[in-house]
């Protein structure tokens, strides 16, 4: 595998989650079946499991190197996940999606998903990818792994709400 991409120390951790990034899959993978027997193994598509072993569009390194025109974070306190969304905007349209996600395989893999399908769109053609598309795209995600989705949404949205703030 090439070089998995780094913790973001500005995110923070939830004590009962185990303390990785995008970086580990490995590790996160344990996350995701702690509510599973061995015997089950991987119950994902493997389009998940491609965006959660190869993310595309993973901001590498320091955040602030990145030239970004706007930004979004989203957290739900309740599973520990979160994630940030960095866009560079040309034209009202996306020419450029990075983020950094601190949470499961099914966050990572929503968040590489949607980075994918915002890329080239309009800001308001991106703001109506919504969850179920996240999903759809991704081959499904088990009910309570939906969420992930959900946050991806959100990250996108409040970074196109806060760029349109900064205008």
């Amino acid at each position: 595998m090439t070089t998995k991409p780094q913790s973001d120390s500005s995110l923070t951790q939830n004590s009962s989650e185990p303390t990785n990034s995008a970086a580990s899959p490995n590790d996160n993978a344990a996350c995701e079946s702690s509510n599973q027997s061995a015997s089950q193994g991987w119950v994902y598509s493997d389009i998940v499991k491609d965006h959660f072993l190869s993310p595309r569009n993973f901001l590498m390194g320091d955040e602030t190197k990145y030239p970004h025109d706007a930004e979004g974070t989203v957290g739900n306190p309740v599973c520990g996940d979160q994630m940030k969304m960095f866009l560079q905007i040309e034209d009202d349209k996306i020419k450029d999606v990075k983020w950094k996600t601190y949470g499961c395989a099914s966050a990572i893999a929503s968040t590489s998903a949607l980075s994918e399908l915002a890329k080239g769109k309009t800001l308001d053609d991106a703001l109506k990818i919504g969850p179920a598309e996240i999903a759809e795209f991704l081959g499904g995600l088990p009910a309570h792994k939906f969420h992930c989705s959900v946050l991806g949404h959100e990250a996108l949205a409040a970074a196109i709400e806060n760029y349109h703030k900064q205008q």
